[in-house]
């Protein structure tokens, strides 16, 4: 193996430890009312992105939405569920190594853009996992209407649900602290 190599693995596997610790540590935050919690184990996985390359910062978000999934939040209610919220949501931060050589250069615009994009990919994903879990198992319009008014109970209102009201507030909050201690690192 090349020396390369083995500081690719090796610092993929501390950075994925390190994402899963932080997660540990944010469980004791309190979660949005809507569900969802934030948290900055986003910020190891694109790290590594940056670091390794976007293969390793792919193998490791999805190494880590396996762990995260099975051992810390156990929500993986159905297949696509598990596939989507955590395999290719947390996979999707690989994408930050797209930018690599830029953001190593010291470009804090193209980490910004890295981390959104990648923010975007994962709320992408979650969206149409809840939309998805909630047709397989049925969703409830007077829940909707609960929510949104009367009348307001039909399918658009579960994507604005899903997409909307519950993903995106915990994923962006987390993206954007994600940014600004990442920013915060790059200046030390």
């Amino acid at each position: 193996m090349k020396k390369k190599e083995v500081f690719n693995l090796s610092f993929s596997a501390i950075f994925l430890s390190f994402a899963v610790v932080i997660e540990v540590i944010f469980k004791v935050v309190p979660g949005f009312p809507n569900g969802g919690g934030v948290s900055l184990a986003m910020l190891p996985l694109a790290i590594i992105s940056i670091v390794c390359g976007w293969k390793y910062g792919v193998v490791a978000g999805l190494a880590y939405g396996v762990i995260d999934c099975f051992c810390l939040d156990g929500y993986g209610f159905n297949p696509f569920s598990f596939v989507l919220d955590y395999v290719l949501a947390f996979a999707s931060l690989g994408i930050v190594g797209v930018f690599r050589e830029k953001i190593l250069s010291g470009s804090k615009g193209y980490f910004i853009l890295g981390l959104v994009l990648a923010g975007l990919l994962r709320w992408t994903f979650s969206g149409f996992s809840g939309v998805i879990n909630a047709n397989v198992w049925g969703y409830d319009s007077v829940f909707l209407e609960g929510i949104f008014g009367q009348g307001n109970g039909s399918t658009i209102w579960l994507y604005i649900y899903s997409f909307l009201y519950y993903n995106l507030p915990y994923i962006s909050v987390s993206i954007a602290l994600c940014i600004i201690v990442g920013l915060l690192l790059q200046k030390h």
